[in-house]
C-alpha cells in the first residue's frame, strides 16, 4: 500500500489536481464572479420588489378614492397624463428609488418599468381578488350566509346586478381560544351584467356565480331585496325559483324599501296629496330654473335652500319639506319680490312674472299650509324610522319593534284630536304670512246630480264644511292609506318573526313550560328542514335553550347570548342554539348595503368614464367599497403573487 502511494504521489495526474485545488482555494476565499453576478441579481430583485410595492400602494390608494387612473395620453413630464402618472412623478420627488426608476425610463436606460395601463389593469385585479379571497374564506368558515341583490342600469346604460353577501362570525371564524364579541358582516361580491331582468335570468345568473365563487346553495339561508315584482313575485320571482331549490333560503323584502313605498302610497291616495306635492316639486323648479331667481331666494332663505323631490331616494321628501315648514314666510317673500319686479321684460319675463304669482298663491293658502303641517310630521317620524332600517346590525325584531312607534304614531294622529293639534301648527305659520287660517270652499268643480227611477241605496251626502272635508278626504284618507300599507306590506317579516321570536328574549325562556319551548323549537326545526336534512333538532335544542336561559341576561339580544355561548366554551355543548342563533342574525332586515354600491357605481363609472370594462369596474369597486379589508392587505405578498404570475421561465 505505501509502494502504491509513494508512486500515486508522484504522479502526474495527482499533481494537477491538487494544483486545481489549492487554485480553487484561493478564488473561494477572494470575491468571485458567480458571487458578484449572484449579489447583482439579489439587488436587482430588491430593487424592483420595491418598485412594485410601490405601485401597487399607488393603484390601491387611487382604487379606494375612487380616482380615475388615466388621462389623454401616457407621457410622463406632460399635462393630462392622468393620476396615476402625475402621482408617480410627485412620489419621485421624495423618494430616491422612484426618482431613479423616472430617470432610468426619461434616459431609456430601460423598457421595463411597469408604468402601462395593462400593468395597471392587472394590480387593479390583484388586488380586488385578494379582497374577494379573503372574504370568501370568511364566508365559507361561517358556512351560512345570505344574499343581498339589487339591479340599476350604469351610465353606458348596462343592467347591473350587485352582489352583497351577509354572514355572522362567530369564533370559529375569528379565533379558536377565544371571541371577544360576535360580529355582523356585510360585504361587497361584485357587479354582474345583465342582458335580462327577468325572474328566470337572474335566478340563473345568481347560482352560477354562488357556484364560481363555490358558496353552496345549500347554506342559503337569507334572501334580502327590493320590492321589484321580478324580485318578490310569488309565482315568478327570484325569491320564489330561489326557494325551489332550497326552502330553507328565507325571504325577507327591505323594511326600508317597503317604508318608503308606504309613504308613496299615502302620497298618492287623494289628489290633495298630489297636488301638495306637485306644488313642492313646482316650487323648486321655478327657482332652479334661473340663476336670477335663485339669487333672490339665497338672499331671503338664509339658512336652508329648496331640495327637489324624488321617488327612489328616501329621505328626499323630508329635506325637501324642511325649507318651506321653518322658511314659508321667506319662499313667499321671494315669489312676492319677483312677481313685483318690473325689469323683466318681454314675454319670458311676463311669463315669470305669472309663475311666482301663481306659486306665491298656492303656497300661502291655509290648504297648503296644513297640509305642509301634516306631511312634515308624517315624514319626521318616517325618515328616522328609515335611518333605524337601515343599519347593518338590525335584526327582524329591532325592525318590527321600529315598524310598531311608526304605526303607533300614526294611529294615534288619525283622531280629532290629532287634527287639531296639526291646526294649532298651522295657524302659527298662517300668522306668519299674514293669511286667513281658514278653509275656503272648492268651487273648482260642481257636482252634477243625476236623477234615478230606482235606488236602494241613500248617496252620501257631501260634506258641505270645507274644514270636515279636508279632514276626511285629506288628513284621515293619507294615515289610513299609510296604515293599511304597513300591514300589507311587512306581512312577510311578521311570519319570520313569528318563526324565531323566542330566540329574542332567552332569558324570558326560563318562566315557560318544557313543551311550551319544545312547540316553538319544533316549528323553528321545520322551517329550517329540506327533506332528509335539518339544521336543528328541536329537542336538543330545547333543552340547551332551557339551560342558557338560566344563565344570561335579561334582556339579552341574540348576538349578546351568542357572544356569552362561544366565550364560555359553551358551542360545542349547545350546537343547536349557535346554529339558530347564527341563522337569525344572517337573515337581512334591509338591503341598505347595495345601495352603497350604487352611490360607488356612479362616482366610478362616469359619463368621461363609460367605456370602462366590466372586469376593470368590479376591481375598482371592490377596492373602493371594501376599503377596510384592502388598507391591511400585505403588499410584499402581493408582490410574490405577482412575480409567480410574470415568470417567464418555465421548468420542462
Amino acid at each position: 500500500m505505501s509502494a502504491i502511494l509513494a508512486v500515486h504521489e508522484e504522479g502526474k495526474e495527482h499533481l494537477e489536481n491538487i494544483q486545481k485545488w489549492q487554485e480553487l482555494s484561493l478564488r473561494m476565499k477572494k470575491k468571485t464572479i458567480d458571487e458578484e453576478n449572484v449579489r447583482l441579481i439579489k439587488q436587482e430583485e430588491k430593487y424592483w420588489q420595491q418598485i412594485l410595492e410601490r405601485l401597487i400602494a399607488l393603484v390601491r390608494v387611487l382604487g379606494m378614492q375612487n380616482l380615475p387612473f388615466c388621462g389623454t395620453h401616457e407621457k410622463l413630464h406632460t399635462f393630462g397624463n392622468g393620476n396615476f402618472l402625475k402621482f408617480f412623478e410627485y412620489l419621485a420627488l421624495f423618494d430616491s428609488l422612484m426618482n431613479e426608476h423616472l430617470c432610468k425610463i426619461t434616459d431609456e436606460k430601460t423598457h421595463i418599468h411597469y408604468l402601462g395601463k395593462d400593468i395597471r389593469n392587472e394590480l387593479i385585479q390583484l388586488l380586488a381578488t385578494t379582497i374577494k379571497e379573503e372574504i370568501l374564506a370568511s364566508v365559507q368558515a361561517a358556512k351560512y350566509f345570505s344574499v343581498i341583490l339589487d339591479c340599476t342600469p350604469d351610465v353606458s346604460h348596462v343592467e347591473q346586478l350587485t352582489m352583497i353577501v351577509r354572514y355572522v362570525t362567530t369564533m370559529s371564524v375569528l379565533d379558536s381560544d377565544h371571541c371577544d364579541a360576535v360580529c355582523i358582516k356585510e360585504h361587497f361580491l361584485g357587479f354582474v351584467p345583465l342582458k335580462e331582468t327577468t325572474g328566470a335570468s337572474m335566478t340563473d345568473t345568481i347560482l352560477h356565480q354562488l357556484q364560481e365563487m363555490s358558496l353552496p346553495i345549500e347554506n342559503l339561508r337569507g334572501q334580502g331585496y327590493d320590492n321589484g315584482s321580478n324580485m318578490k313575485g310569488k309565482e315568478n320571482g327570484v325569491q320564489h325559483r330561489i326557494l325551489d331549490v332550497n326552502p330553507r333560503a328565507l325571504y325577507v323584502p327591505c323594511s326600508a324599501h317597503s317604508l318608503n313605498l308606504v309613504v308613496n302610497d299615502a302620497a298618492k291616495c287623494c289628489l290633495e296629496a298630489t297636488a301638495f306635492f306637485d306644488m313642492v316639486q313646482r316650487t323648486y323648479v321655478y327657482f332652479s330654473g334661473s340663476t336670477h331667481r335663485w339669487e333672490v331666494l339665497k338672499r331671503h332663505v338664509k339658512n336652508l335652500t329648496l331640495k327637489p323631490l324624488s321617488d327612489t331616494r328616501w329621505e328626499s321628501r323630508i329635506h325637501a319639506l324642511n325649507p318651506l315648514r321653518y322658511q314659508l314666510g321667506d319662499v313667499y317673500d321671494a315669489l312676492v319680490e319677483i312677481s313685483n319686479d318690473t325689469t323683466q321684460t318681454g314675454s319670458s319675463g311676463n311669463i315669470s312674472r305669472i309663475d311666482a304669482q301663481g306659486l306665491a298663491k298656492g303656497i300661502s293658502s291655509f290648504k297648503f299650509v296644513v297640509s305642509l303641517v301634516v306631511w312634515h310630521n308624517i315624514l319626521f317620524e318616517i325618515n328616522v324610522t328609515s335611518k333605524q332600517l337601515q343599519t347593518k346590525t338590525l335584526d327582524v325584531r329591532d325592525a318590527i319593534k321600529q315598524l310598531e312607534e311608526s304605526k303607533k304614531f300614526l294611529s294615534g294622529c288619525r283622531s280629532d284630536e290629532g287634527f287639531e293639534k296639526v291646526l294649532i301648527d298651522a295657524h302659527k305659520l298662517a300668522e306668519e304670512l299674514e293669511i286667513p287660517a281658514c278653509f275656503e270652499p272648492d268651487n273648482s268643480v260642481r257636482v252634477r246630480r243625476k236623477k234615478k227611477q230606482f235606488t236602494y241605496e241613500a248617496d252620501d251626502e257631501p260634506i258641505e264644511n270645507p274644514k270636515e272635508n279636508f279632514k276626511v278626504n285629506f288628513f284621515f284618507a293619507i294615515i289610513d292609506t299609510a296604515l293599511q300599507s304597513v300591514e300589507e306590506r311587512f306581512t312577510q317579516m311578521r311570519q319570520i318573526s313569528s318563526v324565531f321570536g323566542f330566540l329574542y328574549n332567552i332569558h324570558s325562556l326560563k318562566t315557560e313550560a318544557a313543551h311550551q319551548i319544545f312547540v316553538h323549537c319544533l316549528k323553528l326545526e321545520k322551517a329550517l328542514q329540506h327533506g332528509d336534512l335539518k339544521d336543528i333538532d328541536a329537542s336538543d335544542l330545547c333543552n340547551e335553550l332551557q339551560v342558557i336561559a338560566r344563565r344570561v341576561q335579561n334582556k339579552s339580544s341574540p348576538q349578546d347570548v351568542l357572544t356569552f355561548v362561544y366565550n364560555n366554551n359553551l358551542a360545542k355543548s349547545m350546537p343547536n342554539t349557535c346554529i339558530a342563533l347564527q341563522i337569525l342574525l344572517t337573515l337581512p332586515v334591509s338591503v341598505a348595503s347595495h345601495e352603497r354600491s350604487f352611490s360607488k357605481l356612479k362616482l366610478i363609472k362616469s359619463y368621461i368614464r363609460s367605456s370602462m370594462m366590466q372586469e376593470r369596474l368590479v376591481g375598482l369597486a371592490t377596492l373602493s367599497i371594501e376599503h377596510d379589508i384592502g388598507q391591511h392587505i400585505d403588499i410584499k405578498n402581493l408582490v410574490s403573487t405577482f412575480a409567480k404570475m410574470k415568470a417567464r421561465k418555465v421548468n420542462f
